[in-house]
């Protein structure tokens, strides 16, 4: 295994030079589904590269091409830093040393517990022996932390004695990134939509790790996403998947837009009618950390609200205060509906008036509901059948429905799941990051339908890192 060098030198930079790869006539199929057909594709030495392309378009299944985590049909994938004589097992070695990637499932990946549910982060495990913490799961590598001379911004230490399960979807990206570079340092990173569920802070820290890491050490990024801000630097090439084939561009960068400073509201309500949502003092705290202190927040009927803040700041915890996952919603002083929780309601009660929609649904898929076809999935759904056909033609989703789930790509399922929520609105929509994997089309025809056919009784809650998105169709705005 390859040992962080103390201070990078040129010795140390000829020895890890970065690689080269070149897929030939390479056809690949996913569960009988063909995704490429005779590709032929070269990634240059020495230039990173941006793969884009619609939802579908085999962005991520090109990447499990390159890390060698699938293989294909027909044709071949040569890497000039990989003899091809040698043995199989020899080759998969130096392939797995040279090449990282780190996939869009983060959470389910650090976590990797088969029988675990997407509740688990918020109860207490204190009759576990030995939780976890990010400190143990970096193990003996981490004295190399110190030797990748991380840019303040993306420093850990107030992380490391936290439990993994107590982690944002942001802070659990950095781990899992981090986790890889402190065993070896690759030829290649390879990174499936990196910035999904980081706030802007952490997009712009983990984009200028990267452009770090490139700087220091000679690795070729090659990363798969839709957005392009904050896009590292030394990203200089873009592959875009289409129907047509493959064709390259050279990469742009949007001009960002200003930080908005925002304050912590709070509605008042404007009737006698009870709010839908209401904390009063509310208080989470984990050992001597206090995730939020003292809140008070009241959500009015119709109201569209927006919560941000930094990763790890408490935005999914409130989520799961209103959805009924939180154990402490029954301690707190938080009432829904007009009734404080603990009051006598079932927790599907609860749930039978509230639509949410979250990052962990993606991640904690079951086997069984992962075997339905999309559009079996949405006849689980009680709606008429009339309602259903709308939504389909809206978002343009009929090459989806005789797919399985786990046939869809992450933007894919995303969209299967909103189109679910969709079918059958309750009086209250809690949206994480609705947005996640979504390609511009996509995104745009999910904020269309939000703009203009939700009814104005209903209320909307957005987790959003991203302003336009607040600016666009929110009223309201709690800042953490």
């Amino acid at each position: 295994m390859q040992v962080l060098p103390h201070l990078p030198n040129p010795s140390y930079l000829a020895f890890i030079y970065p690689g080269m790869i070149q897929l030939h006539d390479v056809t690949v199929k996913l569960r009988g589904q063909p995704i490429f057909h005779q590709l032929n594709v070269r990634f240059e030495s020495e230039i990173s590269y941006l793969i884009d392309g619609k939802n579908g378009a085999g962005k991520t299944t090109l990447l499990n091409l390159l890390a060698g985590k699938i293989q294909p049909h027909k044709g071949v994938v040569h890497y000039n830093f990989i003899d091809d004589t040698l043995e199989w097992d020899e080759k998969y070695a130096l392939r797995k040393k040279y090449i990282h990637f780190v996939p869009a499932q983060a959470l389910h990946e650090l976590i990797n517990v088969p029988e675990s549910f997407y509740q688990q982060r918020y109860y207490s495990i204190e009759e576990s022996p030995s939780p976890v913490t990010v400190r143990g799961y970096l193990g003996t590598r981490l004295q190399n932390l110190v030797q990748l001379q991380l840019p303040d911004s993306f420093q850990l230490q107030n992380l490391l004695d936290l439990d993994i399960t107590r982690l944002s979807n942001g802070q659990v990206k950095k781990i899992i990134i981090l986790k890889q570079l402190l065993n070896t340092i690759p030829k290649i990173l390879l990174l499936d939509y990196p910035f999904e569920g980081l706030d802007a802070k952490s997009r712009m820290a983990l984009s200028e790790f990267l452009d770090h890491l490139t700087t220091v050490y000679p690795i070729q990024l090659i990363i798969a996403d839709h957005k392009h801000d904050y896009l590292p630097r030394t990203i200089t090439q873009r592959m875009l998947l289409g129907e047509a084939g493959i064709s390259m561009a050279i990469c742009s960068r949007p001009n960002l837009p200003a930080d908005i400073k925002s304050e912590n509201l709070t509605a008042q309500a404007k009737n006698e009618t009870p709010p839908v949502v209401e904390m009063r003092n509310l208080t989470i705290q984990y050992g001597d950390k206090v995730i939020i202190d003292k809140l008070n927040w009241k959500i009015v009927q119709g109201e569209r609200w927006a919560l941000t803040g930094p990763n790890g700041s408490g935005k999914t915890t409130l989520f799961s205060m209103i959805y009924a996952d939180h154990p402490m919603a029954y301690s707190e002083k938080v009432f829904l509906f007009g009734k404080r929780r603990g009051s006598g309601e079932s927790i599907w009660d609860i749930k039978k008036r509230i639509s949410y929609l979250g990052p962990e649904q993606l991640h904690f898929l079951d086997h069984v509901t992962a075997q339905f076809t999309a559009r079996e999935y949405l006849k689980k759904v009680k709606a008429p059948n009339e309602r259903l056909n709308q939504l389909i033609a809206l978002f343009q989703a009929e090459a989806l429905l005789p797919k399985r789930l786990q046939q869809l790509s992450n933007g894919q399922l995303q969209l299967v799941l909103l189109l679910a929520l969709f079918l059958a609105p309750k009086e209250l929509l809690l949206l994480d990051e609705p947005f996640q994997f979504l390609d511009p089309q996509q995104k745009k025809s999910v904020t269309n339908y939000l703009l203009s056919f939700l009814e104005d009784s209903a209320t909307l809650v957005l987790i959003t890192h991203y302003e336009d998105d607040v600016n666009r169709w929110t009223h309201h705005r709690l800042s953490l």
